[in-house]
């Protein structure tokens, strides 16, 4: 079994005590660094409870495409409203189409692929 941070934020409690009530002046550095190994095992625990869509928020992708505005294309062909933002089936954007693959996270962003605000992912398509 692996501990977790509040054994050693407990253990560092403890030999802070130890250490003072005993003298070891020196020794006060020892607690300080298992404090400090206990914020980094919090982390990780932290890191671990997320669920996926705080993880996306939260922590940067470096393979997600960075998510672009509809104003940068020419839209065609309205298909709905989704958080007070146009989704459209085609983008033009110098004589390139983009076609609507579907919402980031239901559809796999491979090769020539954009995010448009509020999240919608668009493949390359032929003209």
């Amino acid at each position: 079994m692996k501990p977790d941070s509040r054994f050693y934020f407990t253990g560092s409690a403890v030999l802070t005590l130890f250490f003072l009530l005993t003298g070891q002046w020196l020794l006060l550095v020892l607690p300080f660094f298992v404090m400090l190994y206990g914020v980094f095992v919090a982390d990780r625990e932290q890191y671990e409870a997320m669920d996926e869509m705080a993880m996306q928020m939260l922590v940067p992708q470096a393979s997600r495409p960075a998510m672009l505005s509809h104003e940068r294309f020419e839209c065609h062909e309205l298909l709905f409203v989704h958080a007070g933002c146009p989704v459209y089936r085609y983008l033009y954007a110098r004589q390139v189409r983009w076609a609507l693959a579907g919402a980031a996270g239901e559809v796999e962003c491979e090769g020539d692929a954009i995010t448009v605000f509020p999240g919608f992912v668009y493949q390359r398509s032929p003209a």
